[in-house]
């Protein structure tokens, strides 16, 4: 797993706007190429275009008949804004109308993969029929249509159980050094996350999570991933969103997919997304999103295209909604 570089980009211009109708893909709009199977529209090194939505559409119109279709997407800055307080993150409405349509449309999967266990990420979502891949993969939860969010039935990867006695001693000592009001922890079982996003001085606050971190686990049970505004610690080896997307490439076969996400655990999924393309198995488009100011190197060289914000992304989802659902496929 790779989450350890820091860079960030800022928003570079747009790609060119389609002025041709949805349904014939302008020759020169970047990406078109990739979409069939062929290199990406990038060179390896470059960072992915930014797009609106509406362009983003037209890139992908032509290949909209092809099933089964996977869309797999991010939950935190992807479909929801991010927030000082993790706990305070809500799914944008325009994109759960597009995801729960997706999700009750005939060859579609939807899939949530998120950092967030699976039953967080099935009650603020909210989508039924939607299968939730919480905590990058090691938890599956399906929810079934018209179901209450609370009904989710989530099963666990018992192989890293043994973990979750020691993942809570090291979160409590943790947050007992570091007695602050910006600390927030998410304990996931075997898995957890220090979340900084509202302390004052990100990089301070980063040094010394990462120095309580030592402290509490010198032996280093668990791996560490440092973010920008978080620091997740797991078991080694544990299952990441590129192991999690490529079984879902493996249940699925989508002849056509998707993957949304803003964060350098979701490049993992894109890089995976684009292997199968360029193996032939596939048509789809890795889809990154500005959830900041700035974004992930990683994200941007990973991803085909890029969003320029979640309503942005919310905006692609409906117009994926509104075509799929009215089409046969084939």
């Amino acid at each position: 797993m790779t989450r350890g570089r820091g860079a960030s980009i800022v928003p570079r211009a747009t790609g060119p706007v389609a002025t041709a109708p949805l349904d014939r893909l302008p020759a020169n709009l970047p990406g078109a190429a990739s979409l069939r199977g062929a290199p990406a529209a990038h060179p390896t090194g470059e960072t992915a275009p930014v797009y609106g939505s509406r362009d983003a559409l037209a890139l992908v119109w032509p290949d909209l008949d092809r099933r089964p279709v996977l869309i797999a997407t991010d939950f935190d800055g992807t479909v929801s804004h991010i927030v000082m307080d993790p706990w305070g993150a809500q799914i944008l409405p325009a994109a759960r109308r597009a995801l729960r349509r997706l999700a009750g449309t005939s060859g579609v999967t939807v899939a949530v993969l998120s950092g967030r266990t699976a039953r967080d990420a099935a009650s603020r979502a909210r989508i039924g029929g939607a299968i939730y891949l919480g905590d990058h993969g090691l938890e599956r939860g399906v929810l079934r249509r018209g179901a209450r969010a609370e009904s989710v039935d989530v099963t666990l990867d018992a192989a890293y159980a043994p973990y979750a006695a020691d993942a809570a001693r090291v979160a409590a000592a943790v947050a007992a050094r570091i007695a602050e009001p910006w600390l927030v922890v998410e304990l996931k079982g075997p898995t957890f996350t220090f979340h900084f996003r509202s302390a004052p001085d990100i990089g301070d606050a980063g040094t010394r999570v990462a120095e309580a971190v030592e402290e509490a686990d010198p032996g280093h049970r668990f791996e560490r991933f440092r973010g920008r505004r978080a620091f997740e610690l797991r078991p080694p080896g544990a299952t990441a969103k590129g192991d999690a997307m490529r079984e879902l490439l493996d249940e699925v076969k989508p002849g056509l997919a998707f993957a949304l996400g803003d964060d350098r655990s979701d490049a993992q999924a894109f890089a995976v997304l684009r292997e199968a393309r360029e193996a032939g198995r596939l048509r789809g488009l890795a889809v990154g999103v500005y959830a900041h100011a700035e974004l992930q190197l990683e994200v941007a060289e990973a991803a085909d295209i890029v969003l320029a914000s979640p309503r942005e992304s919310a905006a692609f989802l409906s117009g994926l909604a509104r075509r799929l659902a009215g089409s046969g496929g084939q």
